[in-house]
């Protein structure tokens, strides 16, 4: 699936510029946003950027703003696979999980948890902090014989891991089809047969309920499908949330809060956070 990058210099903007940006373009199909140093970056799946969309809704945003100096790039699909053989070494969270490639040769026997993961083109290896934190955040939780939903499954890293730890039943969807076939091989790879895949949104949660969710997505996706996690919740369930930054974890309990989620705990790792609810 290809991408473009839509990159914004926002020295000399206000502070919150980025939320009011993010904000516009999440109404556009932009899917993820990223903001370091004030470079802001944005990306949307090729075939669904429209130039004129996108020029009307920088021009409003200038009204808020002022002067908005932006470029537009096609960027290279990555192939995770090759890029972590090449460059990573195995995961260990909390000394009880290692995420490790086939192709790893190491003693697993200290780990509780041993999950074998092959990339290929999807998000989801545990070297992203987010996905750390939510493993981190998984071990705190029981997940034996319980119901559980992986919300935009990348790998299936962590379906397959609360799989592992237990869960009865997992339910993994990705709107990427590119995702799902690797959340399929990597089932395989860990030996793993309760586990479901399905390509869409978190729509998909509708009319369904599970013990445990675990969404790793973005802030955005997050708050404005917030409904759907807390309709899809059993009563005591917990829901696992992370993909955006400790400053916008305000907004995010916020949200959960009007959807009758309760705040449980946080933690963090070089501003990236991950959240735990309750219902």
């Amino acid at each position: 699936m290809d991408y473009l990058e839509l990159t914004i210099d926002l020295h000399g903007k206000q502070a919150f510029a980025d939320d009011i940006i993010t904000a516009q373009l999440a109404e556009i199909d932009f899917e993820s946003f990223t903001c370091e140093d004030r470079i802001y970056k944005a990306y949307i799946q090729s075939e669904l950027y429209n130039k004129e969309l996108v020029e009307y809704t920088l021009q409003a945003i200038e009204k808020h703003l002022g002067t908005i100096e932006y470029t537009v790039n096609a960027i290279e699909t990555i192939n995770w696979n090759a890029q972590w053989e090449s460059q990573f070494e195995p995961v260990d969270v909390d000394s009880q999980i290692i995420i490790r490639a086939p192709f790893h040769t190491i003693d697993t026997s200290k780990y509780k948890y041993d999950i074998i993961i092959e990339p290929k083109m999807s998000f989801g290896t545990g070297h992203h902090e987010t996905t750390y934190l939510v493993l981190q955040h998984l071990l705190s939780i029981d997940c034996k014989a319980k119901r559980v939903a992986d919300c935009g499954c990348g790998t299936g890293v962590l379906g397959i891991t609360a799989s592992i730890m237990g869960a009865a039943y997992v339910y993994a969807f990705d709107y990427d089809p590119i995702c799902i076939e690797n959340t399929i091989e990597n089932c395989a790879k860990n030996s793993i047969s309760n586990i479901e895949t399905e390509i869409g949104v978190v729509s998909l949660l509708n009319n369904t309920q599970f013990d445990i969710l675990l969404a790793n997505i973005n802030r955005n996706i997050l708050v404005q499908n917030m409904h759907f996690f807390s309709q899809a919740l059993n009563n005591g369930g917990y829901l696992i949330l992370s993909g955006f930054y400790e400053k916008d974890m305000p907004i995010v309990e916020k949200h959960a809060l009007q959807n009758n989620l309760k705040f449980v705990s946080f933690n963090a790792k070089n501003n990236w956070v991950s959240m735990i609810f309750c219902k």
